[in-house]
Order: structure tokens, then sequence, then C-alpha cells
């Protein structure tokens, strides 16, 4: 099995695109501690790579001055999170491959328990990673256009870490049927996130069950992420 890489723990943009995509509704009440930031270009024209550097300029300039405040509260760096990242992500899609062939027999019902309680365990486990990032981190490389069918596509980038190295990290896109281009899968390094998340979703529901991962998600939080982790690696 793909194992996740240390890129996964240092990119911390990267991070909380992957943990933004299917990530499960807040509350109102929590939703409404930070607007969302404002997009310069109308949602239905913005290309791929605009919306990726909108993502980055905004979670930026959101945590700039803001990041001790932001330590302290945790419900409002996930609300934030939120507000900037989910519009632009296909949630039930993403959700849909991280199950992979147990999509295909499980119940409408159990794959939305299973998006919210998944990714709300990923928001618990990596939100905070999120706080040290800082603008002019990213940097969207040129396009090398859409699929065939004009209905994928790839946005690549590089990311800048604290220590100066630089990592490829590459967003994958789908067009909705409205017409709007919504993200659904980011590649780290070459290791992308629906593989490596799906091949410790398919292991641990082999070894129990949808309804038993589910119920550990929704009890352990971030916990059960880290476990999954573990296992993969063994």
């Amino acid at each position: 099995m793909n194992t996740i890489r240390p890129a996964f723990k240092f990119s911390a943009i990267a991070l909380a695109v992957s943990l933004a995509i299917g990530a499960a509704a807040l509350p109102a009440s929590a939703q409404a501690q930070t607007p969302p930031a404002p997009a310069p270009t109308p949602v239905a024209a913005q290309t791929p790579q605009q919306i990726v550097q909108q993502i980055a300029d905004a979670m930026g300039a959101a945590l700039k001055g803001h990041r001790d405040e932001y330590k302290k509260d945790k419900p409002k760096l996930v609300a934030l999170i939120n507000s900037i990242l989910l519009p632009h992500f296909d949630t039930s899609y993403a959700a849909i491959l991280v199950l992979g062939r147990y999509a295909r027999t499980a119940t409408p019902e159990q794959i939305n328990r299973f998006q919210k309680a998944f990714y709300d365990a990923l928001i618990d486990r990596y939100a905070s990673g999120l706080i040290d990032y800082r603008e002019g981190r990213v940097t969207i490389l040129p396009s090398r256009g859409t699929s065939d069918d004009g209905h994928r596509a790839l946005v690549r980038s590089e990311v800048t870490l604290d220590n100066g190295k630089k990592i490829a990290v590459n967003y994958v896109f789908r067009r909705a049927a409205d017409g709007q281009w919504k993200a659904f899968d980011v590649v780290i390094e070459g290791i992308s996130y629906i593989a490596s998340y799906r091949s410790q979703v398919g292991e641990e529901i082999r070894h129990t069950s949808l309804d038993a991962l589910i119920t550990r998600l929704q009890s352990e939080g971030g916990k059960a992420i880290d476990t999954m982790k573990k296992q993969d690696t063994h």
C-alpha cells in the first residue's frame, strides 16, 4: 500500500486543501464567525488556476496578524477553512472516490455519514497545521490545458516549505454540471490524496465494516486518522 509521505505533514496549504475536499458543513453559528472571502472573479467564470491562486492568497491574508487568535480558537479556524476552501471542492464526488469499490454497495445514508465523519476527523487532525501558512508560498505553474473532453483540468504548483525546499502539489479539477470548476483530488509529490486514503479506508472496511469505520471516526476524530496512517505503514 502507498504510504503518506512527510510532505503531507509540512505543506500547510496542501493539507488544508486536502482536508477541505468533502469537509462536512459546519453549524450555521460556526460558519458565521468568519465570513467567506470575496472572490475577485465570478465563480462560474474562474479558471482552475485562478481558483487555486485565490485560495492561497485569501488564506494567507486571513491568517496574517491573526495566527495567535486562530491557535486559541480551533472552531474559528475550521470555519475559516470552510469559508475559503469548501466552495471550490466537489465534496460528494471526492468522498465516493475515497470509498472506492465500497461506494457501490453502500447506501446513500452510509455515504453521507462517512463523508461527514471522515472529513470531520481530517479537520480535527490537520487544521492546526494551517496556522504556519504564509502568503507567497504557493507558485502556480503554467497550465497544460484541460482534458480532451474539456471536463478535467490539472493545476500544477510548487509549495515552498520553511526550510526552502519546494514540493510539487497538483490539484485535479472537474467541471460540474453548472459549469463551475471544482477540485476533487490533491497530488503531493506524486501521491494522490484520494488514492492514499482509499487504500487505508478500504483496509479498515475489509477488516471490520463501513458502519464500524464510521462509528470509529465519529468517536475518535483525528486519532482515528492517525491510527489509519500507522496501519498503512506496516
